[in-house]
């Protein structure tokens, strides 16, 4: 199993096994179900992206000169080990893993369960050939075709069963033992807070693409968890439909100077408003409708962080209105709804981050971290980005992430 050096430091505090535990950064790559052992010598680096807005992926760098063994008196002759080869050829299945070894024993996390989309070899003028290698999440799988569909006196949660099953109809004989499902919990969940939707549609659009978006519109994250019974090899996709706020993972104690390598967090007023208001017309009698949404009428629920929560003081002239005109509703409920979704995602983005810690594989878009150490930008964060990086530095998770309110969060230990 390949390795990097140790890497320096302590990881933050967190729900997962204990601090003590983790020794020697290392990762596994399966290529249709099968372990490779040959590769450990040529991996050269191993990076894992996700994000709430995309499928997640992962890239490798493989060396791929074989320079041969070395014969006397006569020249090297070396060959192409990959590229002339069906070893990284697309479409085939892979599963990668990345995390630590503890006492001899790995303890890796599954990051992604899915498939090669491509392999680009790299044959510079000087230095030794490399192949880039790219896969995509399972999640890259259902979009199956694009499809016209028409959703009346839907809840959104219904609605996501609907497209999942539709995806499940289309997959059926292409991927074999494959079930998709939702959380009975969270649909239970969703189900007494949402309201119907009269009429939604879907235009020729990937349903799983049109899924994600329709997410963001309400302010829901979309993920999926893969679970593969390995003595029945059946492979279990969980969609994951829920508000953000509503996401429950591990929160992460970074601390400036100790387990938070790197941070830089952006304070951006530019396109905050006071006010967003929606113009538009009522699908049935194509009458006028127009509703305004304030920030005042944010619920605690949407943690959105204010201005005054970072000590800044917003003047009158500040304050301005975002319209959003050419749209079609229902009643003036529906606009409403609308501009106040509107005016929590352009809250959200208030204070933006990037920062860097050392590896931590169950860190991931949806997370929450607690940022402590710099003064007016602790607090906690709600990840919207990872990437995982492994290579001759070690491993280091990079990460996008924006402020929520100001309030305690409590956080888990493994200690």
């Amino acid at each position: 199993m390949p390795t990097a050096p140790v890497q320096p430091g302590t990881p933050p505090q967190s729900s997962a096994p204990s601090l003590d535990d983790f020794y020697v950064p290392g990762y596994r790559v399966l290529l249709k179900g099968k372990q490779q052992p040959h590769l450990e010598q040529d991996i050269i680096s191993l990076t894992y992206n996700d994000s709430l807005t995309a499928v997640d992926s992962v890239d490798m760098v493989v060396n791929n000169w074989d320079p041969g063994d070395p014969v006397p008196n006569l020249a090297v002759k070396g060959k192409f080990r990959y590229s002339d080869s069906p070893v990284f050829e697309p479409w085939q299945e892979i599963e990668v893993s990345m995390g630590y070894f503890r006492k001899g024993q790995d303890q890796l996390k599954l990051m992604l369960l899915g498939e090669i989309v491509t392999m680009a070899p790299n044959f510079p003028a000087s230095g030794p050939s490399t192949l880039n290698v790219r896969a995509l999440n399972l999640m890259h799988q259902f979009r199956t075709q694009q499809k016209t569909l028409v959703f009346r006196d839907l809840k959104d949660t219904e609605i996501a069963q609907k497209i999942i099953a539709d995806i499940a109809t289309d997959l059926k004989g292409k991927l074999a033992n494959l079930k998709l499902k939702m959380d009975d919990k969270e649909v239970a969940e969703n189900l007494k807070k949402e309201e119907k939707r009269p009429f939604l549609e879907m235009h020729n659009q990937y349903p799983i693409v049109f899924l994600m978006q329709r997410a963001r519109d309400i302010g829901y994250d979309l993920t999926i968890e893969d679970v593969v019974d390995q003595k029945t090899a059946t492979r279990t996709v969980t969609f994951h439909y829920r508000l953000s706020g509503d996401v429950l993972r591990p929160v992460y104690t970074l601390e400036w100077g100790k387990s938070l390598i790197s941070f830089q967090p952006t304070l951006q007023t530019a396109r905050q408003v006071n006010a967003v208001t929606v113009k538009g017309w009522n699908v049935q009698t194509k009458q006028p409708i127009e509703a305004t949404a304030t920030r005042a009428e944010l619920s605690k629920a949407d943690r959105v962080v204010a201005p005054e929560d970072l000590a800044v003081t917003e003047t009158s002239l500040a304050q301005k209105t975002e319209v959003i005109v050419d749209r079609g509703f229902k009643d003036p409920k529906e606009a409403k709804d609308v501009a106040l979704k509107t005016l929590r995602q352009i809250a959200q983005g208030l204070v933006e981050a990037k920062g860097k810690t050392i590896g931590l594989p169950d860190l991931h878009a949806g997370s929450k971290i607690e940022i402590k150490g710099l003064g007016r930008f602790d607090g906690t964060y709600q990840v919207t980005s990872t990437t995982h990086t492994l290579g001759d530095g070690g491993y280091t998770t990079d990460f996008s992430a924006r402020m929520e309110a100001k309030e305690k969060t409590p956080t888990r230990t493994g200690a």
